[in-house]
């Protein structure tokens, strides 16, 4: 045991004062350290042995037998020492250091050992062999070393937190176990904190009977946040979900009443399979309309007459007609016309007139202004929803759609317009699709942004709403059946600023389609320049034209362009024709070809407006069928409304015939091979206007 320093000014203190009580034969109340420590080794010490002293007799000490402690155990700060090194402290402090007070035998206070604990912290590494010293989780804690009062949380303090206690003028600090001897002790329950790395798992470790502290915030027992606050936030969260979907779906409403549109709350709930799923069994209907005059060898192919598939849709009808058109003018007294050949317009008329009578909602958007309106007049008259779409003055175009959507289950897209001519005067072609309420419902979205655009005030909105958003596109295009065989279809539009949420727009599908074909492309339209035509000065537009110089130059595909040639053509479409097909002579030699087709007219046919002409408006190549409703001139892609319809067969497993590809690549050959084609010199002849 090391010994406490005694100061030389102590010694004199004590010399001056006289003789010591111990030579009186009395106990001293206060005993000289070099004193205390010789009593103290010749003081035995036992479990119940008296002491051999005359002196009273002092406070008996029990020593519990603890095991070696490892080198780490011990209160933080307290030195570490075998038990019998303890044991002879303890001996020694029988006699008290200056300051300590004999306790006669009429008050014994039995010594209790303290069980040295050591306390972890969050950066100490020896915390599991700290951890096995307690025992059941219990300490006895001194009370003034630790204070009376529990740490925060009913934990004791850690040693950095322990107050200092003052020093003894002109003695050292006594040792830990001198302390404990002068301090009353208290014994307290308390939890032995650890870190919570020694549960990663989350459950408190009490494989050596130790707890998790219990953290607690306000009363025990008790909530910190009031119950009406629960209340009102689950609702919240419950409903965040439908709010998402709602605003993914159909944006946000312009009015309170717009909730309830673009979709109906019945729509909503318990229409929903309505709106969400779609039949893709389709069948393909070729349509064309051949004007009176016209004929081709009864070995080539003709197909059914728009006229007829017109009345088929209206007979089909359950529900709703949904027609956009560029003008109405079925009745041959639109145009001033008495001929029988205006008969099957006017009979198309009456039957739209008859289908709100049969419960059927017909629904019309229709270019604005108009020529005349007398058609549309009679229509709203008869319960149809007209929506005259002012797109000269949104985007200084007009509305050359040329669509029909039945039920949302059957589509009529073409070139033909909702006019007499168009079923007995002008070539035309088109597509049905019956049963195919996947593209159906893809093409109403379309058709709805027309319909908005025909409310009053509206404007072309920047980002269309979610609601108007396409189903199918170029990069993803619907997988479908058609006639037996799988096809996948989608659906184009223009111009761009009419164009939602991943719609493909028009002149890139023609584009895409251009750059697709392999071995030809195979195109049949009114107008092919590339240029603005509908502008002041013009402005040359390359974009189609150089995508066929490059597949046929670089690429060798083979290039025909059937344009048609009448008394309305753009004498500037031959100059630009010119260039496109003189690639074909030596030394360049690209396949392309131009030719001109003429429809024939009598005297009488050459009175009619706007008629004897080949109205065509698609293009085939060896992979895909692509179907418009727009001229290719770029005043039709940048702010005119058009449509197209794109269908890919390739590797059906069905004979090239039969698929839409197929058929279409024989009526072009059909036209491209008949009497009714000039060469490109002739243009000048047939065409009249400058």
């Amino acid at each position: 045991m090391k010994k406490s320093p005694v100061r030389r000014s102590d010694r004199l203190r004590a010399s001056e004062e006289g003789p010591s009580d111990a030579e009186a034969g009395e106990e001293p109340l206060f005993l000289h350290p070099r004193s205390s420590i010789r009593s103290h080794r010749d003081q035995p010490l036992g479990p119940s042995e008296p002491q051999s002293s005359p002196a009273p007799q002092t406070m008996k000490a029990t020593v519990k037998e603890e095991p070696k402690p490892s080198s780490t155990q011990g209160l933080r700060g307290a030195r570490r020492k075998t038990p019998e090194s303890s044991s002879s402290e303890d001996e020694g402090s029988k006699a008290s250091a200056p300051g300590d007070i004999a306790v006669s035998s009429s008050a014994q206070v039995p010594r209790v050992m303290l069980q040295r604990v050591k306390l972890p912290d969050d950066d100490d590494d020896d915390v599991e062999e700290g951890k096995e010293e307690v025992e059941k989780g219990y300490i006895a804690v001194p009370a003034a070393t630790y204070g009376s009062k529990p740490g925060a949380l009913g934990m004791v303090p850690g040693p950095q937190s322990r107050q200092k206690e003052p020093r003894e003028s002109g003695l050292a600090r006594p040792s830990p176990a001198e302390a404990r001897r002068r301090t009353p002790i208290e014994t307290r329950k308390v939890e032995v904190p650890y870190p919570y790395k020694l549960w990663p798992s989350g459950k408190p470790d009490t494989r050596h009977g130790i707890s998790a502290p219990r953290m607690t915030y306000g009363k025990p027992g008790k909530s910190s946040t009031p119950r009406w606050i629960c209340f009102l936030v689950l609702p919240c969260l419950l409903l965040l979900p439908i709010a998402g979907w709602y605003f993914w779906d159909f944006s946000c409403p312009k009015s309170l009443s717009g909730f309830a549109n673009p979709i109906s709350l019945s729509q909503l709930w318990k229409g929903q399979e309505e709106v969400v799923q779609c039949t893709s069994d389709c069948s393909f209907v070729l349509v064309e309309s051949i004007p009176v005059g016209l004929t081709f060898d009864p070995d080539l192919p003709v197909h059914l007459s728009i006229f007829q598939s017109w009345m088929d849709l209206m007979a089909q009808a359950h529900h709703s007609v949904d027609i956009a058109a560029f003008y109405f003018t079925l009745q041959g007294a639109d145009t001033a016309v008495e001929d029988p050949s205006t008969e099957e317009g006017e009979q198309v008329l009456q039957n739209l007139m008859d289908l709100p009578s049969r419960g059927v909602k017909l629904n019309i958007a229709v270019n604005a202004p108009q020529n005349t309106d007398v058609d549309t007049a009679r229509l709203a008259e008869k319960g149809a929803d007209v929506k005259l779409v002012n797109l000269k003055s949104l985007l200084g175009g007009i509305v050359h759609t040329k669509i029909w959507v039945v039920d949302k289950k059957h589509i009529y897209i073409g070139s033909a317009n909702m006019d007499w001519r168009s079923l007995t005067q002008v070539k035309e072609l088109g597509v049905v699709l019956y049963n195919c309420s996947c593209l159906a419902q893809d093409l109403h979205k379309i058709f709805e942004m027309y319909r908005y655009l025909g409310d009053e005030g509206a404007s072309v909105p920047s980002t269309w709403p979610n609601e108007f958003s396409a189903a199918s596109s170029h990069s993803h295009p619907q997988h479908v059946l058609l006639n037996g065989s799988d096809a996948r279809v989608y659906i184009s539009s223009s111009p761009h600023a009419l164009c939602a949420a991943r719609r493909t727009s028009d002149l890139d599908a023609i584009l895409g389609t251009i750059d697709d074909a392999q071995e030809f492309v195979y195109i049949a339209v009114m107008d092919f320049i590339p240029q603005q035509v509908f502008s002041n000065p013009k402005r040359f537009w390359p974009v189609i034209d150089d995508r066929l110089r490059s597949a046929a130059c670089d690429r060798g595909v083979m290039v025909r362009l059937l344009v048609s040639c009448w008394s309305h053509s753009n004498r500037d479409m031959f100059i630009f024709l010119e260039s496109l097909s003189v690639l074909s002579h030596a030394p360049l030699r690209c396949p392309i070809e131009v030719k001109l087709f003429v429809v024939p007219a009598t005297e009488k046919q050459k009175t009619f407006p706007f008629t004897r002409v080949n109205h065509n408006k698609y293009m085939v190549t060896d992979r895909i069928a692509y179907i418009g409703t727009s001229n290719w001139s770029e005043d039709y892609f940048s702010n005119t409304a058009g449509v197209g319809v794109i269908i890919n067969q390739t590797g059906s497993g069905v004979a090239a015939s039969l698929t839409a590809q197929g058929q279409l690549k024989a009526v072009f050959l059909r036209d491209w091979n008949s009497e009714y084609t000039r060469p490109l010199s002739d243009g000048t002849r047939c065409a009249a206007k400058s």
